[in-house]
């Protein structure tokens, strides 16, 4: 079975992905984006989903396979009747070429998956709140690292962190490479939360709920006895 490098998957999530509306919206994964909420609401939709047809399973492919990928996506997304707009992926370093893509507007999560497999993508973006929150939604499971990729990881910790790096069981390592090196340092520093800082949304595997995650912090608080200010 395919899997996915922790490495490979902390590219995407530190990637921009650009909708190139009149005024591009650059979205990053994580991020709350108000202009693209604004765009949703214009649509009257909810939900989302930025995805490309280029490079199946990361692998380089010719202008021209990519560009007939990415056509044949397009056809499939007429088909199910959705409007959609224009954009491109595009890591921060710059190490990858860019990946023109599409935002779909009201697509559901489930045809996401399904044209993403379609297509052999490792994984998309996906929007489904008011506050057009970009998550990362991969369609295979996280590989392990090489050994020389762990030791090279392990060895750029902050010398208190090292004991605690190694004693994580090679999938849980695998998870934290794959986040930004603050979320690392959190994950691994649980003697360091602060209850007056944001946390992270969810755990390094995406999963919402956990120890250490927004929500953990906010029943922190309730239990403290301390007021919340509530956005409406």
């Amino acid at each position: 079975m395919n899997n996915i490098n922790p490495i490979l998957i902390r590219a995407y999530r530190e990637g921009i992905y650009v909708v190139e509306t009149q005024n591009p919206i650059t979205l990053f994964v994580g991020q709350c984006n108000d202009d693209l909420g604004t765009l949703l609401k214009e649509h009257k939709v909810s939900t989302a989903a930025f995805i490309t047809a280029y490079n199946p399973y990361s692998k380089i492919k010719t202008d021209q396979e990519n560009l007939e990928a990415q056509s044949s996506l397009v056809k499939d997304i007429k088909k199910l009747g959705f409007k959609y707009i224009e954009g491109f992926g595009q890591d921060v370093a710059g190490n990858w070429p860019r990946e023109i893509s599409v935002l779909v507007l009201g697509i559901t999560e489930s045809q996401a998956e399904v044209l993403a497999d379609k297509y052999a993508q490792n994984g998309f973006i996906w929007i489904d709140s008011i506050d057009a929150f970009p998550s990362l939604r991969l369609r295979l499971p996280i590989g392990l690292p090489s050994s020389k990729e762990l030791s090279d990881w392990i060895s750029k910790l902050p010398r208190h962190l090292l004991d605690k790096a190694n004693q994580l069981n090679p999938i849980d390592q695998a998870w934290v490479m794959s986040v930004s090196d603050s979320e690392q340092l959190h994950w691994l520093d649980s003697e360091a939360w602060d209850l007056n800082k944001v946390w992270p949304l969810s755990k390094p595997d995406g999963s919402a709920m956990g120890v250490g995650t927004e929500l953990d912090r906010v029943f922190k608080l309730i239990a403290a006895g301390q007021s919340l200010i509530v956005r409406n």
